[in-house]
């Protein structure tokens, strides 16, 4: 679903108020999420993204004081800001370098002159915005209950649909966005501030997604669009959120496209799967259908099936409890080089004799010959499990 842009009430409103976009034209595909009527700074830092910011600028000492908070909005990625011009703040008297800025960070600022009331567009604005909050937040229940698998598809659910510009059926794709670090955002602020940015961009290239925050992920789901497509568009997310939040480590998971809407909890949960395989891996985008071997073990949900594959490793692992784990290290090289113990020992730079010994103890414990492709092979497979048991219960904890 489009959401609200500055650049559709901008439209209708411009010859009314006389409106004037001195700089950031290009920046009219931003979000317009809610407004503030203020003359008062300190509360920058309140901000999410997406807000309108009008004012008169009668609290500035100075046109600098009045660029510095300009430059301000633009940080915490702002729709853009109406200056009521003609008494505290005039055109003329605004630099040429904050209109350079502006245009370069796509951020709109405009006039509008005095002898209109900010009070009139305020309201104006307002009913747009909150009319238009009512619509999204319809398809973003839709969404969220079918990601959760909550409640069956009604009639209502596809009145939502349909008035928003999907359908029960087609191909739906859900991307799951996970950021990791640091910063002076509460959890909650950096995902709405992360679901602004996507959705900006997201307001330039397609009509058929829809971004919200959910749960401690940014939630993109695409409806019909090609998986190629989907990837490059979230690449370019990424890009321009990593570049506004550079403490941010950022991590994305594709889910699989799935054929109805009543299915997208399927898509959605391979996306976080694929998610916490990215981070494992150290990739930063990553596909459900690029986890090799682990879209096996993910599609088996039973544990004592598994199991039955890793219980070939206890003990092996019942050792380690009092003697640490060089025998798994050295087993798993081993077994990735194809038996070669040259290989293993310049790995792990320890001597021939060192490897051949622990080679042998672990044939002891496993009561196996390492020398059996078919043993190499069930090792192989255990390890494997074993990886994406491990990776997926911390992915459950955190």
């Amino acid at each position: 679903m489009a959401s609200l842009t500055l650049g559709s009430v901008f439209g209708q409103t411009k010859l009314k108020y006389q409106l004037k976009i001195l700089a950031g034209e290009q920046g009219l595909h931003r979000s317009l999420r809610w407004m503030y009527v203020t003359e008062d700074t300190s509360n920058v830092d309140f901000f999410q993204g997406g807000e309108l910011l009008l004012f008169t600028g009668f609290s500035f000492e100075n046109i600098a004081e009045f660029e510095a908070f300009i430059k301000m909005l633009i940080s915490k990625n702002c729709c853009g800001a109406i200056v009521n011009e003609g008494k505290y703040i005039f055109e003329e008297d605004i630099s040429q370098e904050l209109l350079d800025l502006c245009n370069e960070q796509q951020f709109p600022l405009i006039t509008m002159p005095w002898k209109f009331y900010l009070t009139d567009i305020l309201q104006e604005y307002s009913r747009q915005i909150v009319f238009h909050k009512h619509e999204q937040d319809q398809i973003t229940y839709v969404f969220q209950a079918r990601l959760k698998n909550a409640k069956p598809f009604s009639e209502e659910d596809e009145t939502r649909l349909l008035a928003n510009h999907f359908t029960p059926h087609g191909n739906y794709c859900v991307c799951v966005i996970s950021p990791r670090g640091e910063g002076d955002d509460t959890p909650e602020t950096l995902l709405r501030r992360l679901s602004a940015l996507a959705e900006n961009y997201l307001n330039q290239v397609t009509e058929k997604a829809c971004v919200f925050p959910f749960h401690d992920y940014v939630v993109l789901v695409f409806y019909d669009v090609s998986a190629v497509e989907i990837h490059r568009q979230v690449e370019d997310i990424l890009n321009q959120c990593a570049l506004s939040n550079p403490s941010l480590t950022l991590f994305c998971g594709m889910g699989s496209v799935v054929p109805d809407v009543d299915k997208i909890h399927i898509s959605y949960d391979r996306a976080c799967a694929a998610m916490l395989y990215a981070a494992n891996q150290g990739k930063r985008n990553l596909s459900f259908d690029e986890m090799d071997e682990f879209q096996l073990f993910y599609s088996c949900q039973d544990p004592l099936v598994l199991g039955q594959f890793t219980s070939i490793l206890r003990p092996l692992e019942n050792y380690e409890l009092q003697h640490g784990n060089q025998l798994t290290d050295t087993l798993r090289l081993y077994l990735n080089s194809n038996g070669s113990v040259n290989q293993v020992s310049e790995a792990l730079d320890c001597h021939r004799n060192t490897i051949n010994y622990r080679i042998k103890k672990i044939e002891e414990l496993l009561q196996a010959d390492l020398d059996s492709k078919q043993i190499r092979f069930q090792l192989q497979l255990a390890l494997s499990i074993r990886d994406y048991q491990r990776l997926y219960q911390a992915g459950e904890t955190t």
